[in-house]
């Protein structure tokens, strides 16, 4: 399945709200990531790659979650990007907002691999049934 990213904000920022982001507003934005080797981190550094903008990645703030890096954008440190199935879960009980990107947009593709000649293959279909229900995705 595929999941779109958004971008999360503290209130009141210029971005909550929007629903036709482009990259080039990412530009100069205190951009907020994963430790290295987390794939999210590795998939909001390409969309700034594919967009050629300079975002200012947060050196000095390290997040091994989603939550805690929730929790700095709470705190005013930036902003950050996050799938949007993670929002409700991510963003409960917090006044942060998001802004969404025009079609089509930016995303990543989620997949489960697995040998044909697995005799486990009925077990991986229920796993990938599960993933997509727990994402809300269609079959």
């Amino acid at each position: 399945y595929d999941e779109e990213f958004v971008l999360v904000v503290p209130p009141g920022h210029p971005l909550a709200g929007r629903d036709d982001l482009t990259a080039d507003d990412l530009s100069g934005l205190p951009l907020l990531l994963l430790d290295e080797g987390h794939c999210l981190r590795d998939q909001a550094l390409d969309l700034c790659r594919q967009a050629e903008q300079e975002v200012g990645v947060m050196g000095d703030t390290r997040a091994a979650s989603l939550a805690t890096i929730v929790q700095c954008v709470s705190g005013g440190l930036g902003v950050t990007l996050l799938p949007e199935p993670a929002v409700a879960v991510e963003l409960r009980g917090t006044d942060l907002q998001i802004a969404r990107f025009a079609a089509p947009a930016p995303g990543r593709r989620i997949g489960l691999a697995y040998r044909a000649s697995s005799a486990k293959n009925e077990g991986f279909a229920r796993l990938a049934e599960i993933a997509r229900s727990a994402a809300h995705v269609p079959a």
